[in-house]
């Protein structure tokens, strides 16, 4: 049964400075969530896109007519909106990571750190961090489901391998840093990617690897389920070996018991997909997905048709009724690439997000630098627009 998609009108959700101006991060990497009054919440970057500026604020938008038009979230409101922005648990509660700032050392050990510097990448096993420093898991914010008031706390978080990173002056503290959401079961799951280290004989592997955490208590604890290495094949396309590995994961639990995740390998080579048929645990080999895919974005509607968006150099919607999630439809382009390989940074991120509105109709949030102000200047944009899904 063939898949039709219908797009709605692009809105503007805000707008920033132009791209020669601004350059690369701010007005971009949209999320986009409901609220429980109803409204829609988009987040967005407004800062440079460095690790200098982990933990630094984003910028805020709702929306109370369904996406149609956005106001900018008041300094007065914003406490409220992130507060509900977050995983809706199975209690009520709302459940988000927080993304800390980097955590400042001395000369002296930002030396003698940057020298133990796994092969060749800014990947430093979590034990030859001292400890005392700052706690060595994830920092998270729960609010109940009729307070706004929020509790933090750090996970018990079980990561075998885990490494992190070093910026100026500073360490990278432990975040989650990918997507998280509930499956079928109550379980809250969390698909991230870091400097790829192997959970079981510590070994590093040079590149990228995907890791699935999976909690039962609600995010208070996280386990290491599984992870997927990036094996390098250059019969499947001769730059493999100069990528940057399997990263950006999303994950989605489709009709037929199965889980699926699809994983980006750099701006302009292939996304992958895999299948988990024993409840993430272990997974197939990945397969094609697409030539491209940066952050790949996962959603199931309850029509029974599951899309996902991806992008650069252009941006692009596919959807599939496959139980299985393994067969999908040939892919619709909402934005070519006007740039090519050349600049495709000054169209958009390419970075999505997607939130049901109905059993068939989904929002899709991304970017578009070239949109026109009100005086005809072209402004880093934050936009969404309908995807809606008819089967034939």
């Amino acid at each position: 049964m063939a898949i039709r998609l219908s797009f709605g009108e692009p809105r503007i959700v805000a707008q920033g400075p132009t791209y020669e101006q601004a350059g690369w991060g701010t007005h971009q990497f949209p999320e986009i969530r409901r609220l429980p009054d109803g409204r829609l919440a988009v987040s967005y970057h407004i800062v440079a896109d460095t690790t200098e500026a982990y933990g630094l604020e984003r910028g805020w938008a709702t929306s109370s007519d369904g996406g149609r038009s956005w106001s900018d979230v008041t300094p007065e409101e914003l406490p409220a909106v992130k507060a509900r922005f977050g995983t809706r648990l199975p209690s009520g509660r709302n459940l988000r990571f927080i993304m800390p700032k980097p955590y400042p050392i001395s000369p002296e050990l930002h030396a003698k750190l940057t020298k133990i510097v796994g092969r060749g990448k800014n990947c430093i096993a979590m034990e030859d961090v001292p400890d005392g420093l700052f706690p060595k898991t994830w920092l998270f914010a729960v609010s109940g489901p009729e307070t706004l008031e929020e509790e933090q706390y750090y996970c018990d978080l079980d990561f075998p391998g885990m490494t992190t990173g070093l910026t100026t002056g500073a360490i990278i503290r432990p975040c989650p840093f990918g997507a998280m959401k509930v499956a079928p079961d109550g379980s809250v799951w969390i698909a991230r990617y870091a400097n790829g280290r192997n959970p079981v004989n510590m070994g590093y592997t040079g590149f990228y690897a995907c890791y699935y955490f999976r909690s039962t208590d609600e995010g208070r604890s996280f386990r290491l389920m599984s992870w997927i290495q990036y094996l390098p094949d250059t019969n499947d396309f001769p730059e493999a070996f100069l990528t940057e590995g399997f990263c950006e994961p999303d994950i989605c639990w489709m009709p037929d018991g199965s889980m699926i995740t699809v994983m980006r390998t750099g701006s302009f080579t292939p996304s992958y997909i895999a299948r988990s048929t024993d409840g993430g645990r272990t997974w197939s080999k990945p397969e094609r997905f697409d030539d491209f895919g940066v952050y790949p974005q996962l959603l199931h509607l309850k029509c029974g048709v599951t899309l996902c968006s991806y992008g650069r150099p252009a941006l692009r919607v596919r959807a599939t009724r496959d139980p299985s999630g393994m067969k999908w439809e040939e892919p619709c382009e909402l934005m070519p690439s006007l740039y090519g390989k050349q600049e495709p940074w000054a169209r958009s991120c390419f970075y999505t997000g997607l939130l049901p509105l109905d059993d068939d109709t989904a929002m899709l949030v991304f970017t578009d630098f070239q949109i026109p102000d009100k005086n005809g200047v072209k402004r880093k944009t934050v936009m969404v627009r309908t995807v809606h899904a008819e089967c034939h």
